[in-house]
């Protein structure tokens, strides 16, 4: 037995040594030792290299590839592969700032999303811009490369290549027929298009150009095809760049904790979190948009919904989005912002049940003081929110976006009226009734939640990862002036709640225990049961 055992060991030594793990010899023992303890059967080939694989994983999700290992990192290697993927830092609940998301680079050679030891900056470098819009390129470019492999696969008959800008400059005219070309929309004088990639950069003809739906904006990557004459591309066809199922994106992030959250794993996965979600199909999250608090029926619309709500079942949580101030002119709109905020802690005290069991989550609209209409922003000044931080604990004041986490289910909330934007930017205009759909499509298709110029809406160059919709979240909450709507993507739900002030007091409950199809419901304030 001993002499098996010391087999074992020198075996997972070298096993792990080849994938790059430089393991001291007492911890791969610890390891062996603790394995069979748990009855994991080594001496089987098949159970030691799957051992070995989630060892791996595991130690590559605490960046250690090419480092020495310490014992610290040995004991969360045991604590996840010994319970089947639980994690002491799983949480059923956790609400995620936008500056505490995961920073990712693509690693080349692995073909797998690995930490990014870089820290980024609000004040960065001018090449971070460039940067910025080439790491967008290069994520969709992933996606699509994987799209056309599947449809290769499936429709050998009809061959789909996917080219760049440099192949179209080689040539004096070619049809693509059944070619793609990948790039980013960009406008150099006024009505003058051109399609630009890393290899290079074509004029466009839209004369005759049929569109696929979505929203066609300045800066966002698009696949067209056409016919290339006299150095430009004549297209016919433009097409947004095809959504993916989060199982396929899963593939190149591992075991990757890549949504943020104190877990080093991805909870996606969690077997206990599945379970406590099957048990609680009745949780639900309460989304509202322009909660103006300065609004004269705002607070008694909020004491209906909140005596509902007690009575009905409390809520895992309140997402209150901004602007929370109908007019945000002026410097004393500090002082009113904090005493309608006091006024709002009073009112939730007042219902016992929901202040204790239900979360209260604040993400500030891009009017909210103090910072200017860029994005990522931080959260309301602790100046307005300590009054109700200090009396309702549960209160929650995120940054704008973040991401909140619940079971398994992925959310992203963002509050930002886009859909004008896009509406104003756009080559082609949609029905009305065909804008939800346009939007969902967009977004999705961009893996970004502003597909727009940085005229439009600025972003933070360094932070753009916030932004990123890679992989597909369960559910995308918009919250934006424009009508309230809800859609769904590659089994991604996109909503925008609407207006909460400005129209009938109207939100959208979301049940994540359900279908995708039944996810979202309408809810109003006076139709609530």
């Amino acid at each position: 037995m001993a002499n098996t055992k010391e087999k074992i060991k020198k075996k997972l030594q070298n096993d792990l040594k080849l994938s790059g793990f430089n393991i001291r010899r007492e911890f791969c023992s610890q390891l062996v030792d603790k394995f069979l303890e748990a009855h994991v059967d080594l001496a089987s080939n098949e159970i030691f290299n799957e051992t070995v694989r989630n060892i791996c994983s595991t130690l590559e999700t605490q960046c250690q590839a090419g480092h020495s290992i310490e014992q610290e990192h040995i004991n969360r290697t045991l604590e996840v592969c010994l319970h089947s993927g639980y994690d002491r830092n799983e949480t059923i609940c956790n609400v995620i700032n936008a500056f505490d998301f995961p920073k990712l680079y693509y690693n080349q050679d692995r073909k797998i999303y690995l930490p990014d030891p870089q820290k980024s900056i609000l004040l960065a470098e001018p090449e971070v811009k460039s940067k910025m819009f080439l790491e967008r390129y290069s994520k969709v470019l992933q996606r699509i490369k994987r799209v056309v492999a599947h449809t290769l696969l499936k429709e050998e008959q009809h061959h789909l290549s996917l080219q760049t800008v440099d192949y179209l400059l080689t040539l004096s005219e070619v049809t693509l027929e059944r070619t793609l070309v990948l790039g980013a929309l960009l406008q150099v004088t006024d009505g003058k298009y051109v399609l630009e990639d890393p290899t290079g950069i074509v004029q466009l003809d839209l004369a005759h150009a049929k569109y696929h739906p979505g929203f066609f904006v300045e800066n966002c990557i698009v696949l067209v095809n056409g016919y290339y004459e006299d150095k430009v591309l004549h297209v016919s066809t433009m097409i947004m760049p095809t959504g993916e199922d989060y199982i396929d994106s899963r593939l190149t992030f591992g075991n990757l904790n890549y949504f943020g959250g104190p877990s080093l794993l991805s909870l996606k996965d969690s077997k206990r979190l599945k379970k406590h979600l099957q048990e609680n199909p009745g949780g639900m999250f309460v989304f509202l948009s322009d909660v103006w608090l300065d609004h004269p029926q705002t607070f008694s619309k909020l004491e209906k919904l909140f005596e509902q709500m007690e009575q009905f079942s409390p809520p895992v949580a309140f997402v209150f989005m901004g602007n929370f101030m109908s007019k945000s002119h002026g410097m004393e709109i500090l002082n009113d912002l904090k005493k309608h905020f006091k006024r709002l802690a009073e009112l939730i005290e007042k219902y016992d049940i929901l202040a204790e069991q239900s979360k209260f989550i604040f993400v500030p609209g891009l009017a909210d003081p103090c910072t200017p209409h860029i994005v990522p922003r931080f959260e309301l000044p602790k100046c307005v929110t300590e009054d109700i931080e200090r009396t309702v604990p549960n209160a929650i004041f995120a940054t704008n976006p973040c991401r909140i986490q619940y079971c398994t289910k992925e959310i992203v909330v963002f509050r930002a009226d886009i859909v004008a934007k896009l509406l104003q930017g756009s080559l082609h205009k949609p029905r009305q009734e065909d804008i939800p759909k346009c939007v969902t499509k967009t977004i999705i298709g961009q893996g970004h939640l502003t597909p727009l110029s940085l005229n439009a809406l600025n972003v933070h160059w360094d932070f753009d990862y916030c932004m990123s919709l890679y992989p597909l979240p369960d559910l995308v909450v918009i919250g934006d002036k424009s009508e309230a709507y809800k859609d769904h993507y590659k089994n991604c739900v996109v909503t925008n709640p609407g207006q909460f002030c400005a129209g009938d007091f109207s939100f959208k409950m979301y049940f994540p225990a359900n279908e995708v199809e039944d996810a979202v419901q309408d809810c109003a304030v006076d139709v609530i049961g």
